[in-house]
């Protein structure tokens, strides 16, 4: 597989679950005029398609012989499965969980790794992940690593699942954010890691809009 010549400018921004980074790099892509591309949908779609068959996501087997079936598109801020916009169904905790398990194969990140390189490769994109300034973007001229305590970010997912009207424990979800970082860290295949690059900005104490502002403050001065 031969690597896309960056022609552009790329913002990467990585972090555990619940962080997040989806809303953040969103904001800042809309602020700074960039095109921000959704890589953890990504792989939720690819979990939406094998759940709606019923398949195990344990088993890898299973999940790799559907990756050919799959075509998965954004069109600006859709997500599109073979044609169809999934960008609200993704968000459930049960794709949620789901996702975590088969994101940890290499042959799903190996499906994913080609699109989000070309995607990312051209014009002025935000791209946030796990592994975005390790393996997608490592040329990214500003790389972030968004963090926060898991009791902070289990709160902020149950309230994210509650407005939303659907089921929200906070100590289950808790429980899950402790699991999922445990997995993301440790998977042998493009593990949770901050590139010694990349800038850490703890979010724990801060606003979405305190967040947001640190970020955009790094891509302009990176940019001068």
């Amino acid at each position: 597989m031969t690597t896309p010549t960056p022609q552009g400018f790329a913002v990467a921004i990585d972090g555990p679950v619940g962080v997040g980074k989806s809303t953040t790099a969103k904001e800042v892509a809309s602020r700074l005029g960039m095109t921000y591309i959704d890589t953890g949908a990504m792989y939720r779609a690819i979990a939406l398609y094998n759940l709606r068959l019923g398949n195990d996501r344990n088993n890898e087997q299973v999940i790799k012989a559907t990756l050919p079936h799959i075509n998965i598109t954004q069109n600006r801020q859709q997500i599109l499965l073979n044609g169809e916009d999934i960008t609200q169904s993704i968000r459930t905790q049960e794709i949620s969980e789901y996702t975590s398990v088969i994101a940890s194969y290499g042959t799903v990140r190996d499906k994913l790794l080609a699109i989000q390189q070309e995607l990312g490769a051209k014009g002025e994109v935000v791209m946030d992940g796990r592994d975005i300034a390790s393996r997608i973007l490592p040329w990214a001229q500003v790389k972030i690593y968004l963090d926060a305590d898991a009791k902070e970010r289990a709160r902020r997912r149950a309230n994210d699942l509650a407005a939303k009207g659907q089921p929200a424990d906070i100590e289950q979800i808790y429980q899950e954010t402790r699991i999922r970082d445990h997995r993301d860290i440790t998977r042998a295949h493009s593990p949770l890691t901050k590139t010694h690059d990349a800038i850490l900005i703890d979010t724990t104490n801060l606003t979405m809009e305190e967040t947001i502002q640190k970020i955009i403050t790094h891509v302009q001065q990176a940019r001068r």
